[in-house]
């Protein structure tokens, strides 16, 4: 009779029992939905740790704008436990719809069912090789690299979203030699010489490449605070309403210029 194929999940070691590879990924998949479900009932029954809380950030705002915002909260409020959490913006709203992330900073405006707090502005600059023909002018527009070979993100980032979008406004399509899921990757290689990068300006630049400035007036993004409106905690509360203090006393104090 036909049927689906048996899996061995267990394999005999002489006198033990180990799990096969395919065993360990079902068990890693069982850890978390476990995972998931224990923190689905804290949320229901309000049981989750009163001072721990779960930030979520895009990669490019972790040093500069994430970093100083926990800093300076953890000042104020020196009990809380910060867990952190990096990932696309797609990521970290899935995250906050499972309750892994009590607030995430991310771009764009995330959807109305969720809380949001504009916080900043980013800039987008092109990164390119020292040695580089523009890497000493003083600001570019993104039509003067038309003819470079591109290094981008994949398009789960909102970032690469924003880059191809520049390129078509100023006429082109740009020739994409590499593509990867990681910013330090990317620059990564454009220090290598493999091509220039449409990227957000980011505090945590490698010596071996120029950040600079385009002139393009779309050359920037909105970001800000993210929430589950319905589910957010008091550490979240906390932070949300620090947050939206320190930008009314301190305004322009996350924008990220290059």
């Amino acid at each position: 009779m036909g049927g689906r194929p048996r899996v061995a999940i267990v394999a005999r070691r002489g006198r033990s029992i180990e799990l096969t590879e395919e065993g360990r990924i079902l068990a890693a998949a069982a850890a978390e939905s476990v995972e998931r479900m224990d923190r689905a009932l804290q949320r229901i029954r309000g049981t989750r740790t009163a001072n721990s809380l779960a930030v979520g950030f895009l990669r490019s705002l972790g040093p500069t704008v994430a970093g100083e915002l926990i800093a300076s909260f953890l000042d104020k409020s020196p009990g809380v436990l910060i867990t952190h959490r990096e990932g696309s913006g797609v990521e970290l709203l899935d995250a906050l719809d499972e309750g892994r992330v009590d607030v995430a900073i991310t771009a764009p405006k995330a959807p109305e069912r969720f809380g949001w707090l504009p916080v900043g502005r980013q800039a987008f600059v092109l990164v390119v090789p020292r040695g580089h023909a523009l890497a000493e002018v003083g600001a570019v527009d993104v039509s003067d690299v038309s003819g470079e070979p591109f290094l981008v993100l994949d398009r789960r980032f909102d970032a690469r979203q924003r880059a191809d979008a520049l390129c078509a406004a100023a006429g082109f399509s740009p020739r994409v030699v590499l593509e990867a899921d990681d910013l330090t990757t990317v620059r990564g290689y454009v220090a290598a010489g493999l091509g220039v990068a449409i990227l957000p300006a980011d505090g945590a630049l490698s010596p071996r490449t120029v950040s600079v400035p385009l002139t393009d007036p779309d050359a920037h993004r909105s970001f800000g605070l993210t929430w589950d409106g319905e589910h957010a905690s008091s550490a979240a509360r906390a932070l949300i309403d620090f947050t939206r203090d320190l930008t009314k006393r301190y305004p322009g104090w996350a924008d990220v210029t290059g």
